[in-house]
């Protein structure tokens, strides 16, 4: 008996507590009379006042240590700049680096835009490649610039038997960057001349885009690399045709080079070269355009009336035999005959005879 009781007592006070559970709410006691407001307005007043404070001095503390480092580094005599070093590969003089760099003795160094000065070298002076410049505290900077070297000259069409090799003339890099030449040209009077009609819309600071100039600069220099150990040198090249490059060596030759296979036609030139010395005589005339079958001419002498072998585009396979001669047999020579001879490979003799 007691037990049921027992349980019914649980079971009860179970019920009450789920009915409590289920009917509890929340009361809002928070009062709204005119006091309470303006209390809580003071409370958060004061709150804000704390905080603005806090945040005030905080940037307060921050300025003062700005300035204190701006004073330190950005003012002081200390890192005021006293000396450049300048080193080039060239010849350009350190006073035209550092009036075109803009920088200037006594200012502050860690003020100095470092990206800045090497823009404005390169800007004003087109001749320079590279430029290096590095801040060495306290007080030194350097400038190290690497010059743009010279492969040749670059003369309008025009020009041609008027060679312009003076100061203010422009001269072109391997990679066809276009500068002036200044001070003296004589040192630069052994590069050969590129005419092209591009001499006319160049000016210094710009790179040639046309495709005949670009290979003639390549032609240019494997030609000297390749005839390092000769006296044979590339006078001239001219751009007639979109295709081909006619060059003048020092021996008054004519040559006519494609814009392809140029280190092949190189080779097939030195080859002639020797074959004409071999033979006593001197090469006129060749076309190393063509891969068999080369026109070419030789004479006995520098002196020559000779029709010269103009570059055609090939269109087939078959290969154009060697011009007629209209000198006498005992001039010149061909050695193209009716029975599409190609001519043999003969070892270079470095010391080729000066004809």
């Amino acid at each position: 008996m007691r037990n049921r009781k027992n349980k019914r007592k649980d079971s009860r006070s179970r019920f009450i507590l789920r009915s409590r559970k289920k009917f509890n709410h929340n009361l809002n006691v928070r009062v709204n009379s005119k006091k309470s407001i303006s209390v809580r307005r003071r409370i958060f007043f004061l709150k804000a006042l704390k905080w603005s404070a806090v945040l005030m001095l905080v940037g307060l503390v921050f300025v003062g240590v700005y300035r204190g480092i701006d004073s330190f580094l950005f003012e002081s005599p200390k890192f005021s700049l006293r000396h450049i070093s300048y080193e080039t590969d060239g010849d350009l003089p350190k006073e035209r680096i550092v009036k075109h760099s803009g920088v200037e003795i006594g200012g502050n160094i860690l003020r100095i835009d470092l990206q800045d000065v090497r823009q404005q070298i390169l800007d004003e002076l087109p001749q320079v490649d590279e430029v290096n410049v590095v801040r060495d505290l306290p007080g030194d900077l350097s400038i190290k610039i690497n010059e743009r070297v010279p492969v040749a000259w670059l003369n309008g069409i025009d020009d041609i038997g008027a060679v312009k090799k003076n100061k203010g003339g422009i001269l072109l890099d391997v990679n066809g960057h276009a500068f002036l030449c200044e001070g003296s040209a004589s040192r630069y009077d052994f590069l050969p001349v590129i005419f092209s009609e591009e001499a006319l819309h160049i000016e210094a600071g710009q790179r040639i885009h046309a495709l005949t100039v670009l290979r003639g600069l390549y032609l240019v220099t494997n030609f000297s690399t390749a005839f390092q150990a000769s006296s044979v040198r590339l006078r001239s090249l001219r751009s007639e045709t979109d295709y081909s490059l006619i060059g003048y060596l020092n021996t008054n030759a004519e040559i006519i080079f494609g814009l392809d296979e140029i280190d092949r036609q190189i080779g097939d030139l030195k080859l002639l070269l020797n074959e004409a010395t071999r033979r006593g005589k001197v090469l006129a005339a060749a076309n190393v355009m063509v891969k068999k079958n080369t026109p070419v001419k030789f004479a006995n002498s520098v002196k020559r009336e000779l029709s010269i072998p103009r570059a055609l585009p090939i269109i087939s396979r078959s290969v154009p035999r060697a011009l007629p001669s209209k000198e006498k047999s005992d001039q010149i020579e061909n050695p193209v005959n009716s029975s599409n001879l190609v001519l043999k490979a003969l070892p270079i003799d470095s010391g080729m005879k000066n004809p």
